[in-house]
């Protein structure tokens, strides 16, 4: 009855505290017996049975929480365009293969493909054990095997690990019992899904336009539904670039301080303006081009942090060579100005 270390390689695609069930059953509803009385079994000693994964269709519905839910699943998923994201949530839940999935996870454990089937229980760092059926058990042999696991592994922080599951889940996954479907869990959604449309998120897709909005001084990107805040200094300068359409060289940034200090005031208001001038004219100051970098470099971040990738970003980004002209290469066609800084 006892149970083996197992290796620790699939540790990022479940929680702490959590079992998962892989078998050679060809259909979940031959093993259904064996799944109500693990999961009964999990409940009473605080964890969860997470694999086979239990998909809610509420969460693939065409809602606003489910876009947000699985925009945080897959960050990259709001890159995409609405028609595409509803595409690809629609392919997750009528395409996943759980048999698929279940043979994906059983090759990267290196488990023995001949046995019936394996109970892991993943409890962090180095605590990962395997308990291997080589036939088919009666469905209490499960229910037996969790109990003489936790009486005779678990320790004290085991049960502080397990005490509180759903502590930071959103309503959403609260209410439609989804708070273990992790980013990776998502990830492997994909790898388990026959649909080719869904085989690689970072395929080509359109620029998405953008809404530049000085009173709030952030940038939204529409169809990704992702706004990006700047300071006002930052926020400055990224419009500086949007009005130079050919962009211009750091060293001759001195020559655009009048248009910077325009667009500032217009940005914060003549009068407030005033006492925030100084962080302007050092970005523009001849003797030091530290500050202008500076900005640039967050501006960057900023952008490349909310969209989830470097390469989505850099059309919206002020690029260039080091000593050449740096621009934003978006086409200004695909840019909205609200409360015109111009």
């Amino acid at each position: 009855m006892d149970f083996q270390r197992a290796s620790d390689r699939l540790n990022f695609f479940f929680s702490e505290h959590s079992w998962a069930l892989l078998t050679d059953a060809s259909f979940e509803s031959e093993i259904e017996a064996h799944l109500k009385v693990l999961s009964t079994a999990c409940k009473h000693w605080g964890s969860k049975l997470e694999f086979p994964l239990n998909l809610s269709p509420a969460a693939f519905e065409n809602t606003n929480e489910a876009y947000d839910y699985w925009h945080q699943k897959l960050p990259r998923l709001r890159l995409l365009h609405m028609r595409k994201q509803q595409i690809i949530i629609e392919d997750l839940y009528n395409g996943y293969n759980p048999q698929r999935a279940n043979s994906l996870l059983r090759s990267k454990l290196k488990l023995d493909k001949n046995a019936w089937g394996h109970l892991i229980y993943f409890g962090g760092n180095k605590r990962t054990f395997v308990k291997t059926f080589q036939i088919k058990p009666e469905p209490i042999q499960l229910r037996v095997a969790v109990e003489y696991f936790h009486e005779n592994h678990v320790v004290a922080k085991l049960i502080e690990s397990g005490s509180d599951l759903t502590q930071n889940a959103s309503e959403f996954e609260r209410h439609n019992e989804l708070q273990n479907i992790t980013k990776s869990t998502a990830d492997l959604l994909l790898d388990a899904n026959n649909y080719q449309s869904i085989v690689n998120i970072k395929r080509s897709r359109d620029l998405d336009r953008i809404n530049v909005n000085s009173f709030h001084r952030h940038i939204h990107f529409l169809d990704m539904r992702v706004k990006v805040s700047l300071s006002p200094v930052c926020f400055t300068i990224y419009c500086l670039y949007l009005r130079e359409n050919e962009g211009f060289k750091n060293s001759d940034r001195f020559d655009k301080i009048k248009q910077a200090i325009e667009i500032y005031e217009k940005l914060m208001g003549r009068d407030d303006a005033q006492d925030n001038l100084g962080a302007i004219r050092n970005c523009f100051d001849r003797s030091d081009d530290k500050p202008f970098r500076d900005a640039i470099y967050k501006i960057k971040s900023k952008i490349s942090e909310e969209l989830g990738d470097n390469d989505f970003a850099k059309p919206y980004l002020i690029t260039g060579k080091n000593g050449g002209i740096k621009r934003i290469c978006i086409p200004r066609n695909m840019v909205t100005y609200h409360n015109n800084v111009f």
